[in-house]
């Protein structure tokens, strides 16, 4: 997994008469934009942006991405211009883009208000909750002139969430810790998307509340929480039952903790888990499956 979404967690544009940086908070913000039509050279800056816009059919529109940027396939034969946090200007305005579509924090907010100077029309998105996700789909949608696609994308998901949620209905809920690293031991608190996803797929976060949303704990911690389950997002790519077995070797000496006493220590897909969009339901779905697999026939 390319971690490039856990370090800002954890740290915690149109052109018409003139030239501004619109930054939507709400679903309506997109209203005024509405009647444009669709961009014909869009940039991505993030890989969860790249899904959204390829997942609306903006598969020909999209100039550029970022080089994490990795899935769908096809966005692999897209030009790249720099990686998630260092993107390269210079290569952004070769590419002649009509939109560029970011996030709304540094460095992409630095880099969005000097292309906005420059004159180019620049999106800023805030993209941290599942809320958050529908509405940049929905505000993407109304400014590329693909409502329609933008709602389908939008029911077909809600749509695979209730069954998620109606598959894991009237069961007890499944404490799980959530590992974001092990050097040191960094966990997913509950003010976060990760808090979510675990509560979307019918499990409850072993973690309290705690002042970072990603925050260290100590083998002391881990025990006193007493999870149920174990999920660490696989680092790498490749062989997730080799990843699997360095986790249960790792977690082998809380020999205490349910979890490790069960054997239910998990290693999920990173990208189905760490990116807000459209494969959000593939990464519920996963998590679902490791809380609950008798619901889902494993």
């Amino acid at each position: 997994m390319r971690t490039w979404w856990i370090l800002p967690a954890v740290a915690a544009a149109w052109i018409g008469l003139g030239c501004i940086l619109w930054r939507p908070h709400h679903a309506d913000a997109g209203s005024a934009l509405r009647l444009v039509q669709t961009p014909a050279r869009i940039i991505s800056m993030a890989p969860d942006l790249t899904e959204i816009l390829f997942a609306m059919g903006l598969e020909d529109n999209i100039a550029g991405v970022t080089q994490d940027s990795d899935y769908p396939p096809a966005a692999a034969g897209k030009r790249t211009l720099g990686t998630f946090w260092q993107p390269d200007i210079e290569t952004v305005v070769a590419l002649k883009p009509d939109l560029i579509v970011a996030l709304s924090f540094e460095p992409q907010r630095s880099l969005a208000g000097r292309l906005t100077r420059m004159g180019y029309r620049c999106l800023m998105l805030d993209i941290w909750t599942v809320d958050d996700l529908f509405r940049a789909i929905e505000t993407l949608g109304q400014v590329t002139g693909r409502q329609p696609q933008a709602q389908q994308l939008h029911s077909s998901m809600n749509a695979r969430l209730a069954s998620v949620q109606n598959a894991t209905a009237g069961k007890d809920r499944v404490k799980v810790l959530w590992v974001v690293q092990r050097d040191p031991l960094r966990v997913a608190g509950r003010n976060t998307f990760i808090n979510e996803l675990i509560e979307l797929a019918g499990g409850e976060n072993a973690i309290g509340t705690t002042v970072h949303k990603y925050p260290a704990v100590g083998g002391e911690q881990v025990i006193a929480s007493a999870p149920q389950v174990i999920i660490e997002p696989a680092m790498t790519k490749g062989d997730l039952s080799e990843q699997r077995a360095h986790a249960v070797s790792y977690w082998r000496r809380f020999t205490t903790v349910p979890a490790v006493a069960s054997g239910r220590i998990y290693v999920t897909d990173g990208d189905l888990v760490s990116r807000l969009g459209p494969r959000l339901c593939d990464g519920v779905e996963s998590v679902a499956k490791c809380l609950r697999p008798e619901a889902f026939g494993e």
